[in-house]
């Protein structure tokens, strides 16, 4: 008698079993692998980083959109992990979701970072046209910089009503343009796109003005 070809397939593991011992398993190398590291032994901080680096750097880099950023922003978690490896709780979170974490959190610190910047820059620039300072004021220069003052709030009214209420909470209220997106219901590529063409329509209104 012929043995039937589906006897014994029980025994077999499937594919939920493969995956959940191979899931136990990789649990127990990356918690030996954090004893390790927070032991401090030799070629233990060189392990961890060949595990996670290069599916953090993934992480990152779609959140800066940078590569040498991504780069900086990388080494900056891998310094936090290290200083905070002894705080990793196993039971909570797997090592990658942990590391994945602290990631996310220092790109979007550094994207919120960057974007503070540019808004100073921008903002300075739009002064430096509006009103160029001057390092002794008489009174001449501060009637005329109360003019200035005066052409910039009537060229803001003169912008349509999105771009001008997106300039006033990125330059007045300081916020960053994903708290703008959130607080107007907008899509961030919408706001982005406002407080740019703001900014060029409030040139061009600044200008024809002179």
């Amino acid at each position: 008698m012929r043995e039937n070809p589906l006897s014994g397939r029980g025994d077999l593991p499937t594919d939920a079993s493969q995956r959940r011992d191979g899931s136990q398993a990789r649990a127990v190398v990356d918690q030996e692998l954090m004893r390790r590291v927070v032991r401090d032994e030799e070629g233990a901080f060189a392990a961890f980083y060949s595990r996670l680096a290069p599916g953090l750097f993934s992480v990152v880099y779609e959140i800066v959109r940078d590569q040498k950023e991504a780069e900086d922003v990388l080494q900056e978690c891998f310094v936090q992990m290290w200083k905070k490896s002894a705080s990793y709780e196993p039971a909570r979170s797997s090592l990658f979701t942990w590391a994945v974490m602290i990631a996310r959190h220092r790109a979007i610190d550094r994207v919120r970072s960057r974007q503070r910047h540019l808004r100073v820059g921008e903002a300075a620039t739009l002064e430096a046209q509006v009103s160029p300072p001057t390092p002794l004021a008489s009174a001449d220069d501060l009637a005329e910089q109360s003019d200035e003052r005066d052409r910039l709030r009537a060229a803001l009214l003169q912008l349509a009503d999105g771009q001008r209420e997106a300039l006033h909470l990125a330059f007045f209220s300081g916020l960053t343009q994903t708290e703008i997106s959130a607080q107007l219901g907008a899509p961030l590529g919408t706001v982005k796109a406002r407080i740019r063409r703001g900014l060029i329509a409030l040139r061009d209104i600044l200008e024809a003005a002179v």
